[in-house]
C-alpha cells in the first residue's frame, strides 16, 4: 500500500467542482457510502429522511454547497441524499446513543503558527481518504484531507488560515447545520474574524470542536456542545484539544472519556517542555505511541467500528501554506509534503 494519499484539484463552478470530485473518486465514494450505511444502523429510507432535513438546512445557509454536493452525486452516479448524508455523518451518528467513538488530538503552536492533528477513525477509511485542493472562483485555494464525497474537513487555505476537527460527545440527537459544512465555511474564510462570523451564523445543534489558527499566531477554539457553543481564546504558547469539552465539565473522566483526558494530558506535558515549537516537535508529539492511551493510536477493535486508530497525522505550516502528512499509525511511515495539491502549485 502506498504511503501517499490520492490527490485531486477541482475548479470551476460549485457544480463543476462537484462533478470533478465525484468522477475522480467514484469507487471510493461508493466504498465510503457502504461504510456509513453500515454504522448508521438505519434503514436507507430513514437515512434519506434525515438527509432531507440537513439538505434543507444547508440550502438555506449556502445553496452553492448543495450544488457542489449535487455535482458529486452526478459524477459518482449515486443518489444525492447519500452525499448529503456523508456530509452530515457526525450528526446522523449522534442518533445512535451507543456510539461513543472518540476521535483525534489537535494542537496549535502560537510562536510558529503550526497547526496539526491526528485523525483517528476506522481503519477501513484509511484507504479511502483523499487530499484535495479546491480552487474557488474568488482566487482562494483550499487544501484539505477529507473522506471522498465530503466537502469540508481538516485543512488550510491560501490566506494562511487552517482548521482541525475533534468529535465531541453530547448525549442527544444533533440536528443543526452539519459540522463538515461549518468546516468548509471556515476554510473559505480569509481571516479568523470572518471564520467566526460563519461559525456563529451556523448556530448550534452540533457536537464537535474546531481549532482555528492563522499564520500570524492567532487562534480560537470553538466547542459545539449540543445547544451550546463556547469560544476559547485565552491560552499560552499552545492550544491542545482532544474529545471532551473544556469550557464546562460536561464530559467526566470516566470510562468513555479516559482516552481523551489521557491524550490531552500527555500532549500538554510534551508541549510544556518545548522552546522552539517547531514543525518537527509537533510531529514528534503526534507520533507518540507510548502509554495506555497513546496520542498516535494503533488500530484496535472497537465496539462501534471494526478497528479504530490513527488514519493520518497532519501538520500544517500556516506561514508557508504547506501540508506535512503521515499515513496511518505505527513507526514505519514518514511525513510527506504533497506537491500536486499544494497551495500555489500550478
Amino acid at each position: 500500500m502506498s504511503d501517499s494519499f490520492p490527490e485531486l484539484i477541482v475548479s470551476g463552478s460549485a457544480f463543476e467542482r462537484g462533478v470533478q470530485h465525484g468522477t475522480a473518486f467514484k469507487n471510493k465514494i461508493a466504498s465510503t457510502i457502504d461504510f456509513y450505511a453500515a454504522i448508521f444502523k438505519l434503514p436507507v429510507a430513514e437515512i434519506f429522511d434525515r438527509a432531507r432535513h440537513f439538505q434543507r438546512l444547508i440550502a438555506d445557509y449556502r445553496s452553492d454547497f448543495i450544488e457542489e454536493m449535487d455535482g458529486i452525486a452526478k459524477g459518482a452516479d449515486v443518489n444525492p441524499f447519500w452525499i448529503v448524508a456523508l456530509n452530515s455523518r457526525s450528526e446522523i451518528l449522534s442518533f445512535d446513543a451507543s456510539c461513543d467513538a472518540n476521535e483525534c488530538t489537535a494542537l496549535y503552536f502560537r510562536k510558529t503558527a503550526v497547526l496539526g492533528q491526528n485523525w483517528d477513525w476506522e481503519m477501513a477509511m484509511e484507504s479511502n481518504t483523499v487530499l484535495m485542493r479546491v480552487d474557488l472562483s474568488n482566487g482562494t485555494q483550499i487544501q484539505m484531507l477529507t473522506e471522498p464525497g465530503i466537502i469540508g474537513k481538516i485543512g488550510l487555505n491560501s490566506h494562511g488560515l487552517g482548521v482541525c476537527l475533534n468529535i465531541l460527545r453530547i448525549d442527544k440527537p444533533l440536528d443543526g447545520i452539519p459540522i463538515h459544512i461549518v468546516l468548509r465555511s471556515i476554510l473559505e474564510s480569509p481571516t479568523i474574524d470572518s471564520a467566526l462570523d460563519e461559525v456563529r451564523s451556523c448556530g448550534v445543534g452540533k457536537a464537535s470542536n474546531a481549532l482555528i489558527g492563522d499564520a500570524s499566531g492567532n487562534c480560537v477554539n470553538v466547542e459545539f456542545a449540543g445547544n451550546e457553543r463556547f469560544e476559547i481564546r485565552s491560552f499560552g504558547d499552545f492550544m491542545i484539544h482532544t474529545n471532551h469539552v473544556l469550557s464546562r465539565h460536561i464530559n467526566p473522566n470516566d470510562e468513555t472519556f479516559h482516552c481523551s483526558y489521557s491524550r490531552l494530558h500527555a500532549a500538554e506535558k510534551r508541549a510544556s517542555s518545548l522552546v522552539d515549537f517547531s514543525i518537527d516537535e509537533m510531529k514528534d508529539i503526534l507520533v507518540d505511541g507510548t502509554g495506555e492511551y497513546p496520542i498516535c493510536r494503533p488500530y484496535k477493535k472497537h465496539k462501534d467500528v471494526q478497528k479504530m486508530g490513527t488514519i493520518a497525522s497532519i501538520v500544517m505550516d500556516l506561514k508557508q501554506r504547506r501540508f506535512h502528512i503521515r499515513r496511518g499509525p505505527g513507526s514505519g511511515q514518514n511525513y510527506e509534503t504533497p506537491q500536486k495539491t499544494a497551495i500555489g502549485a500550478s
